[in-house]
């Protein structure tokens, strides 16, 4: 019996929530992850080849494939391609590769293991049969003045807080053995001394 292989091409952004759910998925199908990282090389005459960053990208995602797929026991082959074609690429490789389906993954905002326009043109192209794995929607974070005021407040508030259940001025004069007098009252023999 052939183990089915499925096909997770990376052009950009290491996502680790998403190659989780990825191999969870592998895990629970019983199929091999084929991970393809495919490299950006510019086709312009002069261009200087792929950039340091891609490449760096690139295996990232292929051991962070690696590394979730030992943890759940996924069988795992890597591919890193370097081309000016990514799509093209993606569909021959498809098939040279021997894959019966393609993961793709998205979350609905950000871009997840492939560039926007990428994941767009599978969708409404596919070369062959795909999955879709739709992540849930990240939560915003609101941005660093927002959560400072929110801190700041936090504090505030405490302080208050603590004001507020400080004991009262008359107890603290009565245990320190201070007293106070109304004026014309008559002052007690011990406070004379």
């Amino acid at each position: 019996m052939d183990t089915r292989r499925w096909l997770l091409p990376f052009t950009y952004g290491v996502d680790m929530q998403a190659i989780d759910a990825v191999v969870s998925l592998a895990e629970s199908a019983g199929t091999m992850l084929v991970a393809l990282s495919l490299v950006s090389v510019p086709e312009a005459p002069r261009s200087r080849g792929a950039r340091l960053e891609d490449i760096q990208q690139s295996k990232d995602f292929l051991e962070a494939v690696k590394w979730k797929a030992s943890r759940r026991q996924v069988l795992v082959e890597d591919h890193e391609v370097f081309t000016g074609d990514a799509l093209g690429s993606i569909a021959t490789l498809m098939q040279d590769l021997g894959c019966d389906s393609m993961i793709l993954v998205s979350n609905g905002k950000y871009e997840v293991l492939l560039h926007a326009h990428e994941l767009k043109h599978l969708l409404v192209e596919p070369p062959d049969s795909f999955i879709l794995l739709r992540l849930p929607m990240p939560e915003e974070r609101p941005h660093l003045g927002a959560r400072f005021l929110t801190w700041l407040r936090q504090v505030i508030r405490q302080q208050e807080e603590t004001r507020q259940v400080e004991e009262p001025e008359a107890d603290i004069h009565a245990r320190s053995g201070w007293g106070s007098v109304s004026e014309g009252e008559p002052v007690p023999e011990q406070e004379r001394r």
